[in-house]
């Protein structure tokens, strides 16, 4: 920060202070407070150098859409998601008004808004961003072009947390969505083992999370493993994605509410004592937990039951060794929280009498 603030105060004592050398320093400066969090003095920074670029240059192009969507990305940080959303409408602007029509040069813009949408809960309007980057896609290049896989997945995560869209079941179409994924990878001459591979992972992972059918999971599983098995070049991104199991759904929209409150208020400012409830598991060959077992909790008796049904409800991509789903064992979860000593159930207080109870924040 110091070092870019002394090349731009060299560039305003020679008396220029909209000169286009300032652009550079101005946008180290920006990031350098941006990675300090010091994301008000970011924000201002980045809204001059936008300015002093867009004197030189013009108010649009490639330079400008960059600079817009690393000021976006900062409020984000900062928490103000309204300005980060309509600061990617505008950067998706200026794309537009750089390459008109149907230009695959427009993705990167279009990818970076509909994700920008995730991150801020607009699941609605990520999801019809989604739907404009596939047929930005089919007319730029047709509907057999492997840049659909990674837009048709995406979309089909979203479909799968609706429960009605277009008047029909998200996730009966969210499956759609990836079947055609795997078609466009399977029959694209240029597609890798990786592009294939991923399409096969996706429906893996939506049907671990949704679906009963252990075996179909399994299937898509293999597939992946076997195409990535056949080239040694594959080899490490194999092991990257099946050496350990993943966890595929941390909190479940169905977790009971008394969880989600758990999770969202780990630290009441107004409560005295600090808990937790600590959880042993396995993961079977098939990705679901199993033997869960609680190894200890304070206060004793409060949420264990809750956490224990929550880490039953676990779904997982398992790990695999030679091509094979093997179980893993003894994994655990923990969740702390704070909770006041006059508002514990009179049972629970009965319990920490019989048991001394230990304070998560002694714990090592």
């Amino acid at each position: 920060v110091q070092n870019y603030e002394l090349a731009i105060s060299v560039f305003e004592d020679a008396g220029d202070r909209l000169s286009r050398e300032l652009v550079a320093p101005l946008l180290g400066l920006s990031r350098s407070l941006a990675v300090a969090r010091r994301y008000d003095e970011a924000i201002k920074t980045y809204h001059r150098t936008l300015h002093v670029h867009q004197v030189n240059t013009g108010l649009f192009g490639d330079e400008t859409a960059a600079i817009i969507a690393e000021l976006s990305e900062v409020y984000f940080r900062a928490g103000d998601y309204d300005t980060a959303k309509d600061l990617q409408d505008s950067y998706v602007t200026v794309v537009e008004r750089a390459y008109p029509g149907y230009s695959i040069e427009r993705l990167p813009s279009m990818y970076s808004r509909a994700e920008m949408l995730v991150r801020t809960g607009s699941n609605y309007k990520a999801l019809k961003a989604y739907r404009r980057i596939i047929v930005l896609i089919e007319n730029a290049e047709g509907s057999d072009s492997l840049k659909l896989v990674p837009a048709l997945t995406a979309t089909a995560h979203l479909l799968a947390n609706a429960t009605i869209v277009d008047g029909e079941d998200g996730n009966a179409k969210a499956r759609r969505y990836l079947r055609r994924a795997i078609a466009v990878a399977e029959k694209n001459e240029s597609a890798s083992p990786a592009d294939r591979a991923e399409a096969y992972i996706a429906l893996g992972d939506f049907l671990s999370v949704q679906s009963p059918n252990r075996n179909a999971v399994i299937r898509a599983y293999e597939r992946a493993w076997d195409l990535l098995d056949n080239e040694a070049e594959f080899h490490d991104l194999r092991d990257q994605l099946f050496a350990e199991p993943r966890h595929l759904n941390p909190v479940p929209g169905g977790s009971p509410a008394m969880l989600l409150s758990l999770l969202r208020n780990a630290s009441e400012p107004e409560t005295t004592k600090n808990g937790y409830v600590l959880v042993q598991y396995d993961v079977d060959r098939k990705g679901r937990s199993d033997n869960v077992r609680l190894v200890e909790s304070t206060p004793q008796g409060l949420y264990d039951y809750v956490v224990l049904n929550h880490v039953r409800s676990f779904a997982f991509r398992p790990k695999f060794v030679d091509g094979e789903p093997v179980r893993s064992a003894d994994r655990q979860f923990e969740i702390q929280f704070s909770y006041d000593l006059e508002d514990l159930p009179e049972e629970v207080r009965q319990n920490m009498a019989l048991v001394p109870a230990t304070d998560a924040s002694s714990r090592p």
